[in-house]
């Protein structure tokens, strides 16, 4: 592993939660776990590590699409909300349908 690794690691992190509307902030322990912040209010989302494998962040942010278009991850303020609807609008719209989402 080179020494540049864990800080491409924690780039690639950053990038996969900016696209859904979340910034990662410093941090919270030792360097290994980072707060998700709400990038439209700044409330604290959830928690990230930085021993993902590559591809990892990406992965995971994109599997829970879903999830943040309908609510049940993310800010209560609806920031991720509309964001992935901006991302898809077509695949926002049938996570509406599929989980009761409120268009």
């Amino acid at each position: 592993m080179s020494s540049g690794a864990p800080r491409d690691i924690v780039e690639e992190i950053r990038s996969a939660y900016r696209r859904v509307g979340i910034t990662l902030d410093r941090p919270a322990t030792y360097g290994t776990y980072y707060r998700l912040l709400c990038a439209g209010c700044g409330k604290m989302v959830g928690n990230v590590g930085d021993r993902l494998l590559p591809d990892m962040a990406a992965a995971l942010v994109e599997q829970q699409f879903e999830l943040y278009a309908t609510g049940g991850l993310g800010c209560p303020c609806g920031h991720q909300r509309q964001v992935t609807r901006g991302l898809d609008a077509a695949r926002w719209e049938a996570a509406q349908r599929r989980h009761g989402g409120i268009a």
